[in-house]
């Protein structure tokens, strides 16, 4: 009886360590930065929702996070994470019927507002649409009974046409005459024999005051005959705005491969095609996050098609806007990881020396990055630093790292080079 009641205590004390401890590695996660993209979203847009996960403790932890929405289980990730990384997590959801959500991720909380979705007629009848377009509809309104009640402009006089011109020219002309009848000369004595020869129809002028005779179809007056009317001619073909020119146009944007490490290229290409009559010359102007990155000279003839493309390479981590005349795509720029290194494999040779005798202490110093980097190997005999090596290494490359030990005191003698131990001997040397 006694033995199962220490068992019975054994057992409750491991499930309170247990519990202990799974309290300890959730209290080390810590969620912050908790966002939701868009916040005010209407029904059926997408959600976005991200926060940060950082891990506080001293220990790797692998949880499983759950995304609640109103207490419902929306969504699940695992997640696993050295000590004190920080991992970004995003969820995305379906917004449903309008209303306030409340979003809870392990013991972090926030809530958000779905906004009914608008109809046409509906964006009329909020107040201050109302008002505007009641104060737009009032103001033509005053506008017409303002034309309507202008009086009528009076008519102007016209002017006399030509046409009553010669009508009152041929009623001057049928008036009695006031001139006396004309009558014969009698001849003059003149030294000459014979008779005077009597005077001739136009050898005198008209007096001024009286008016010239009517000649129909011919205007009287000092204003000049009119010229003949010119004949219409057929209107000419209008001259087509396309004739005789290029017509550029630019399409199938390519952009491969979209995701890259940093330092790698990516190649962006568009189809450009001259649909004109002309041959032309044309610029491709490639712009990445509106700055402009590259330009491209294409000749062209009519009807003919060119693909061309650009190499970008980017060293900055990060998402990027590529445009091609109107063309737009995206790609993403993953960063580097970081120089890591490891050590590893250390050999002792030999580890039994005589007093003096030279000691080889080599380790495998390991960069497992994806950039150069440095790092300082330190050796400890007897846990003081004997030694220190600098040592540089590329992205995933190896190098092994030896130290040289030489000592005249004999015994044992404790190594240990970035956590790796062992350990060499010295025996002293007897002289006979």
């Amino acid at each position: 009886m006694r033995n199962i009641s220490w068992l019975l205590v054994l057992v409750l004390a491991t499930l309170g360590y247990l519990a202990a401890t799974n309290l300890a590695i959730a209290a080390d996660l810590e969620i912050g930065d908790l966002t939701i993209t868009p916040p005010f979203p209407k029904e059926g847009d997408q959600v976005t929702i991200t926060c940060v996960v950082t891990n506080k403790g001293n220990q790797k932890v692998g949880r499983t996070l759950e995304l609640r929405i109103n207490g419902e289980v929306q969504d699940t990730k695992e997640l696993s994470l050295n000590p004190g990384e920080s991992k970004e997590l995003t969820f995305s959801i379906i917004a449903g019927t309008a209303g306030e959500y409340a979003v809870e991720l392990n013991g972090e909380s926030t809530t958000f507002t779905v906004e009914p979705t608008t109809s046409f007629w509906g964006m009329f009848l909020r107040p201050p649409l109302v008002i505007i377009v009641g104060a737009i509809l009032g103001v033509l309104v005053l506008l017409i009974i303002v034309v309507i009640a202008m009086p009528p402009r009076k008519k102007q006089p016209q002017k006399a046409t030509l046409r009553g011109r010669e009508m009152v020219d041929r009623r001057l002309h049928d008036m009695p005459s006031q001139r006396p009848p004309y009558q014969e000369v009698p001849p003059m004595p003149t030294a000459m024999p014979g008779p005077m020869p009597s005077p001739r129809h136009g050898q005198f002028s008209v007096p001024p005051e009286y008016p010239p005779p009517y000649i129909p179809g011919r205007p009287s007056g000092p204003f000049a005959p009119p010229g003949p009317v010119p004949t219409p001619r057929p209107a000419g073909m209008p001259y087509s705005p396309y004739a005789s020119r290029p017509i550029f146009s630019v399409s199938n944007l390519t952009i491969s491969p979209n995701q890259v490490k940093a330092g790698q290229p990516v190649t962006i290409g568009a189809l450009v095609t001259n649909s004109g009559n002309e041959t032309g010359r044309y610029s491709l102007v490639l712009r990445i996050n509106g700055i402009v990155e590259g330009i491209t000279e294409l000749t062209l003839p009519p009807g003919a098609s060119q693909a061309a493309s650009f190499t970008v390479v980017k060293e900055t981590g990060g998402d990027y806007y590529a445009e091609v005349d109107g063309l737009g795509g995206s790609f993403t720029v993953v960063p580097l990881a970081p120089a890591s290194f490891s050590v590893s494999n250390l050999i002792i040779s030999p580890d039994r020396v005589k007093q003096g005798e030279n000691v080889t202490i080599s380790v495998m110093v390991t960069n497992s990055g994806e950039v150069s980097g440095s790092y300082s190997v330190v050796l400890k005999i007897k846990g003081t630093v004997e030694a220190v090596e600098e040592v540089h290494l590329g992205p995933n490359s190896s190098e092994r790292v030896t130290f040289n030990v030489v000592k005249n005191t004999p015994g044992f003698y404790n190594v240990e080079v970035e956590g790796l131990t062992g350990r060499f001997v010295v025996e002293m040397e007897w002289q006979g």
